[in-house]
């Protein structure tokens, strides 16, 4: 692992081998890019189990943790995994850095997960959230409508339901199902906690979340962009809003 420069804003990667599906690894990706575009640099922390001690040893450096998606098999070989490092990762989340978690990994961070068979495995209890495996499978477009940045897209792939109680989530449902049976909203979204079950990656037609996420980790550290407004970035975004307005216009599912 080579040095990072002083003053870089440092991105947990959690289980990149096991939970990649859906080119999940790109929103990490895309996080780099969006500070690194901005002057900020960036240094990568990739955990994959007990292996990687050096990294472990540093999870208090990071400033922003990201957790992917895979299917019901790569979840079980990660529940274990997770668990050994649950209490860090409460520390975190409650230290306030920013988490976005995606499909599975939003499920093995949440309180339990009843599978198909019966069997309720507990979660690492950072989103105070229940997951329940089952139900017909959706694979599709996904629009969102969010109070907080409007119009957010990407694609479900998913046959669980998660209940979030009364917490605050991404956005409502206008085309898709979302957390329940019945299309109403989709995922959770409250003060540094972010998860969901959008693919595509989500970050990549979605540059607002992405820039959320950055905010309040480099906020945390005072950390400063050297260039807040790149014409790289500006053309980026221009791209992202095409391409939200023409799934929102006509979604596709199977």
């Amino acid at each position: 692992m080579s040095a990072a420069p002083k003053g870089a804003l440092r991105i947990l990667h959690l289980f990149p081998r096991l939970l990649g599906l859906n080119g999940e690894g790109g929103n990490v990706e895309i996080l780099t890019l969006r500070a690194e575009w901005r002057g900020l640099p960036v240094e990568v922390l990739s955990y994959d189990g007990p292996g990687d001690g050096a990294v472990r040893a540093r999870f208090d450096d990071a400033d922003l943790v990201f957790i992917g998606s895979g299917p019901v098999s790569a979840e079980l070989i990660a529940h274990p995994l997770v668990q050994g490092i649950a209490g860090d990762l409460r520390t975190l989340a409650d230290d306030g850095r920013p988490f976005l978690a995606v499909g599975a990994g939003f499920q093995l961070l949440g309180q339990t997960i009843a599978l198909e068979s019966g069997q309720v495995l507990e979660g690492a209890s950072v989103f105070p959230v229940a997951t329940r495996h089952g139900g017909t499978r959706v694979v599709g477009d996904f629009v969102l409508e969010s109070p907080r940045i409007g119009p957010i897209v990407g694609f479900e792939n998913r046959g669980s339901f998660v209940d979030v109680g009364p917490h605050g989530t991404l956005g409502r449902v206008v085309y898709g199902r979302g957390n329940t049976e019945t299309p109403g909203e989709e995922g959770f979204w409250e003060d540094n906690l972010l998860g969901t079950h959008l693919h595509g990656p989500v970050l990549a037609n979605n540059p607002a979340l992405a820039d959320s996420l950055l905010d309040t980790a480099r906020l945390r550290r005072g950390l400063e962009y050297t260039d807040p407004a790149p014409e790289s970035l500006r053309l980026v975004d221009e791209r992202a809003r095409s391409a939200r307005a023409t799934i929102a216009a006509a979604p596709l599912s199977e």
